[in-house]
Parts: structure tokens; C-alpha cells; sequence
């Protein structure tokens, strides 16, 4: 999730899981986010176990949650 803050664009796995549900940035866009950022603070919560599932996603449900 950080990115486009960092980078100034999605990660390609990310814009090829979601596609054009994301919201596509200009160059001057992506040129003003990239380092924009003066603090960054992360709050750790909860740590969840996850693992592949091999058979994947339904197409049908996939969603922003689902990618």
C-alpha cells in the first residue's frame, strides 16, 4: 500500500490482480506522489497467518478484498 508513495505507481502485481479498478495516475500525478511523503507510521495491530490457495479465486467473487 505504500507504493505509489514510494514509487509513484502500483506495484505490476497489484495493477494485473485488480486492473482497471484502479485508479491510473498521470506522469505528473505519479512525479508529484512519489517521495511525497515527510513520516511514515505503521500501527501493528494483529499478525494473521495466511497461505496460497491453489485454486485461486473465483472470478465471480473477485473483489478488492479478493486480490
Amino acid at each position: 500500500y505504500l507504493n505509489p508513495l514510494v514509487f509513484g505507481d502500483y506495484p505490476e502485481v497489484m495493477k494485473k490482480n485488480a486492473g482497471s479498478r484502479l485508479p491510473s495516475f498521470s506522469r505528473t500525478q505519479s512525479a508529484l506522489m512519489k517521495g511525497s511523503f515527510d513520516f511514515i507510521g505503521i500501527n501493528h495491530y494483529e499478525t494473521i497467518t495466511v497461505s496460497n490457495d491453489h485454486e485461486g479465486v473465483t472470478e465471480e467473487i473477485r473483489d478488492y478484498m479478493g486480490d
